[in-house]
């Protein structure tokens, strides 16, 4: 039953966080800095944002098996199917959406973008709650952390950064502007973060008894010596 529990909180953990990019997108304002190269590739092919959040997701992994080799474990190829799973929420996340118009308020759309963030941080204080599996892009910063010894957070402000710089990269040169880049990936990166410990706050003892787990929810297993988990 327990294991049934987890799985029901992880599943809705990806689920809000993909409606949360969903919203994001129609906010008009820019998307997360994670989310912004697959959503660029699918302006450019003309394809559904999750099959490219899918393809973007599993070269992380890819990346992932080139940084760790023999470290890499068996079971972090699950990332593969939690990918197709996301993928497939951000599609449906967007259809649900579809007949949502973009508001033509400027105060309106920076709404969205601040109710993007805070759906975002509920979704990844859900989704990390049981750990069961690391989104990609998590797990692929964790690899760098772990085979650098450099702190996690910074490493994944780096990432997020490579990310953007890649998002623009394509959208200047086949879209001729800049696309899915604005004030809400700054309010993304801001933002999401800052709500993830606030969730922490206000749901993880609730989370804790609903597990029938008493530890605390976001020890981490790769987090280097002296760095306390970025989710504490």
């Amino acid at each position: 039953m327990t294991i049934g529990k987890k799985i029901g909180i992880y599943v809705l953990g990806l689920f809000v966080l993909a409606f949360g990019i969903s919203v994001s997108v129609k906010s008009n304002l820019g998307v997360s800095p994670v989310s912004s190269l697959p959503y660029v590739l699918s302006r450019i092919a003309d394809v559904e944002m999750g099959y490219f959040t899918m393809a973007v997701f599993i070269s992380f992994i890819v990346v992932q098996l080139f940084i760790l080799r023999r470290e890499f474990k068996i079971l972090s190829s699950i990332q593969i199917l939690v990918s197709i799973a996301f993928g497939y929420f951000v599609n449906l996340s967007n259809f649900l959406l579809h007949d949502f118009a973009t508001p033509s308020s400027m105060a309106l759309r920076v709404v969205l973008a601040v109710s993007s963030a805070a759906l975002c941080g509920l979704g990844i204080f859900l989704y990390i709650a049981p750990r069961i599996m690391p989104l990609p892009g998590e797990g692929l910063t964790e690899a760098i952390s772990y085979k650098t010894g450099k702190p996690f957070s910074r490493i994944k402000v780096y990432f997020d950064l490579t990310m953007v710089v890649f998002s623009l990269l394509f959208s200047l040169g086949f879209l001729r502007r800049m696309d899915g880049i604005g004030i809400g990936t700054l309010i993304s990166a801001l933002l999401i973060g800052k709500f993830v410990g606030i969730f922490s706050n206000l749901l993880k003892e609730k989370v804790q008894i609903f597990l029938g787990r008493p530890q605390p929810l976001f020890a981490s297993s790769k987090v280097p010596a002296g760095e306390k988990s970025t989710l504490e």
